[in-house]
């Protein structure tokens, strides 16, 4: 009976398939509405209720209603997915020919995994070998990839390829499922587990993987290395083990000296005294790689810069004759311009690899160390160079001349030929009728996988289509992925401005920055959800929330525009009661919380407010002050207000700690 039920069900979806493939084949046989749902609604209303329906019945596709639906849904964007659903209800060999050709119609796409994981999980319990690895396709599912390697092993054409295989995936830093055990065995018997897999192995563990799998590691290293096992767990669950000499005896000074290296390199972010007395001691005992000394130094240069340590300076030397990192080479000018030391500064700006060099950073601190060190004709020179870019440093350097800036702004010109055909893709299709529907999730899943099927040209055309749908977030980072910038309203949308307007004006903050804020925080997506669990426009947190409003904020309700945007300009408004009512120290509470950015504040003296955003220490909050103040000029011209005031910020002065 249940294999008759599965001829059957094959034979329906049979049919059922080549209606996918011919739209235009059923035209004459499609069911119109009854006349008073068609008074009321467009067909594609009528149709996105009826496909909700069929969703619902998509794992029993024999049913009469199921056609039905089928039937009155064959011309409906998502009509695949009940296809799929149903494919993956029912993932047997009668509908082998459906499923193959599904899978070859949507490679790639997110209607392709699901169903192909489905199938060949069937496949696997099935024992299907040819099928299965005619199918296969890595999802990322160790199980199946293990899978793979197991049917691999057992043709003689491919058990080369197969230990290799079987070799990645036991040199990895987590435990395997069960599913590997087999493969695993097989390899080991044939003698190719060997000592220095087993060491790289539980080096990964230690180094972020599992910690849990160091213990079984350690009974397959020799007995007289089985110490060093203890000893990655030890300096894993507490760095500071590394300062004790005790702990590294020497026996296998190579593999002792690799957890030293990982030991200091944290240590000196929690503990930097203690780091480089460690290191002074650990040094004379054991030999370090050059990498290995390359790590240490590179760690302990940022560590120590970022804290304005005494031996920064040293430290920072010493990893640049290593190597030029862009991160390490800008951390050296940024120290150097914190000691306020321009002569110096414009040293590593000469020295600096030529493509950072040529860098908007480099040429505006060059710019300004010529200005320090009296050479007013030069710094103009390369102000006047910079001045016309749409950029943070730009901006600064139009400041310092005291002229307007150059937003660049070249709206893209299209044909309606050139929307339509990248309109009337499917996959376009699919992704703006899952934005209809509500279900951003598999609308982005969508509009990520079109993205990579498109030109260039048509991906500035796919940009333009978002931003007329009124998807700003998609819109703006399929620009970026073009790498058309120049089409500001599009980049910079006037998105929920009368709520932002409103908002603004209520809490008495400048709406070109809240509109700044809002571009830099989500893009204009209002479900947007950070891992952080910052929520909405704004990314208001949930705990912020319910201080702001002194009462119980659901979290769903963050994801309301007007109510995000309320609380978070209210927000602006308390860190700007906080913080003295200065915009800029408020942006930086915005990031990274008002109480550390006072931490920051210049101890003494003054300091130039462009000089103190270079030197803020964390990265992030670095770069989203320079990106908002930015952003916010950008919306000052956008609502009308020309003046540019990078000419206050470009002198202002950032005050020490009250």
């Amino acid at each position: 009976m249940r294999f008759g039920f599965y001829l059957t069900l094959g034979m329906t979806l049979k049919i059922v398939f080549p209606l996918l493939l011919s739209f235009t084949l059923l035209t004459t046989v499609v069911s119109s509405p009854r006349a008073s749902e068609s008074d009321v609604l467009p067909k594609i209303s009528i149709q996105r209720q009826l496909f909700i329906e069929a969703e619902g019945l998509a794992d029993n596709p024999s049913s009469s209603r199921f056609k039905s639906l089928m039937v009155k849904l064959d011309d409906y964007p998502l009509k695949p997915y009940l296809l799929q659903k149903s494919l993956i209800a029912y993932p047997y060999l009668a509908n082998r020919q459906i499923i193959e050709q599904f899978l070859v119609d949507y490679a790639g796409s997110p209607l392709d995994r699901p169903l192909r994981e489905s199938w060949l999980s069937y496949l696997a319990q099935k024992n299907q070998a040819e099928l299965f690895l005619s199918s296969y396709r890595d999802l990322g599912e160790n199980e199946l990839a293990c899978k793979r390697a197991e049917f691999m092993l057992a043709n003689p054409n491919q058990k080369e390829q197969a230990l290799k295989i079987i070799e990645q995936l036991w040199v990895v830093g987590d435990s395997q499922p069960k599913a590997c055990d087999k493969i695993f065995l097989e390899w080991q018997r044939l003698g190719l587990r060997t000592d220095a897999l087993v060491w790289q192995r539980l080096t990964l563990a230690a180094q972020g993987g599992s910690h849990t799998l160091i213990p079984y590691l350690k009974t397959l290293l020799p007995k007289e290395q089985q110490y060093l096992a203890d000893l990655w767990l030890k300096v894993r669950r507490s760095s500071s083990q590394v300062s004790r000499l005790s702990n590294f005896p020497g026996k296998v000074p190579q593999y002792e000296a690799q957890i030293i290296t990982y030991g200091l390199s944290n240590l000196v972010w929690t503990n930097r005294d203690l780091a480089l007395s460690s290191w002074q001691k650990l040094s004379t005992r054991f030999e370090f790689t050059e990498q290995q000394q390359q790590t240490i130094a590179t760690k302990f240069a940022l560590a120590l810069t970022i804290i304005n340590h005494p031996d920064a300076e040293e430290w920072l030397e010493r990893a640049s004759a290593f190597s030029q990192d862009e991160e390490l080479v800008r951390w050296h000018l940024a120290h150097i311009l914190r000691e306020q030391d321009w002569k110096h500064a414009l040293d590593v700006i000469e020295f600096a690899p030529d493509l950072l060099a040529k860098d908007y950073l480099f040429q505006y601190w060059q710019a300004r160390a010529y200005e320090e060190v009296g050479a007013p004709k030069q710094a103009t020179l390369n102000y006047e160079k910079l001045a016309d870019q749409r950029h943070y440093y730009g901006f600064m350097a139009s400041g310092k001349l005291a002229r307007h800036t150059n937003l660049n702004n070249i709206p893209l010109i299209y044909t309606q030929q050139q929307l339509d055909s990248v309109l009337n893709m499917p996959v376009t299709q699919r992704a703006f009728e899952f934005r209809e529907l509500g279900r951003n999730v598999s609308a982005r899943r969508e509009w990520n996988f079109l993205q990579s099927q498109l030109t260039d040209e048509q991906l500035k055309i796919a940009a333009v289509l978002a931003d007329q749908k009124g998807w700003h977030d998609q819109a703006i980072f399929t620009f970026s992925k073009a790498g058309y910038l120049d089409d500001l309203s599009r980049r910079f949308p006037m998105a929920f401005d009368q709520t932002l307007k409103t908002s603004a004006e209520k809490n008495n903050i400048d709406p070109a920055w809240a509109f700044a804020i809002v571009r830099r925080e989500s893009s204009f997506m209002p479900d947007a959800n950070s891992g952080a669990g910052a929520m909405g426009l704004m990314q208001v947190m949930p705990s912020t929330a319910r201080y702001l409003a002194k009462e119980k904020v659901s979290s769903s309700s963050l994801f309301d525009p007007t109510i995000n945007v309320g609380l978070g300009t209210q927000y602006m408004r308390y860190l700007m009661d906080k913080m003295d009512n200065n915009p800029i120290l408020v942006t930086a509470s915005y990031n990274a919380g008002w109480r550390r950015v006072q931490s920051w504040l210049p101890e003494k003296n003054g300091m130039p407010l462009d000089l103190w955003i270079e030197t803020i220490p964390y990265k992030e909050t670095r770069n989203y002050v320079k990106a908002v103040l930015a952003y916010q000029q950008i919306y000052r011209e956008q609502l009308g207000n020309s003046e540019n005031r990078f000419k206050e910020l470009a002198n202002m002065q950032m005050m020490p700690k009250g």
